[in-house]
């Protein structure tokens, strides 16, 4: 296996990392056994969840656009053809 040597790779490892770690973390507004409601009746914590899915979406869009930028991703393209 490779060892990870550039900076890119190795920030949004830890950064997906982090994230992920984040979720397991039983906080209140990722986990609940009570029901503490918010906005409208719905529990809190789906809004956790939601906003922490949003987040990964955006980041993943953000780091493919960055990734397709990269010299490595671009030679790649242009053996294929």
């Amino acid at each position: 296996m490779k060892k990870i040597k550039d900076n890119f790779e190795r920030n949004w490892l830890f950064l997906f990392l982090l994230l992920y770690m984040l979720i397991m973390v039983p906080l209140p507004w990722y986990y609940n056994i009570q029901y503490n409601d918010d906005f409208f009746g719905v529990p809190l914590f789906l809004f956790g969840w939601l906003l922490h899915g949003f987040v990964i979406l955006v980041l993943t869009i953000i780091y493919a656009c960055l990734c397709m930028k990269r010299p490595e991703y671009k030679n790649f393209e242009e053996e294929e053809s």
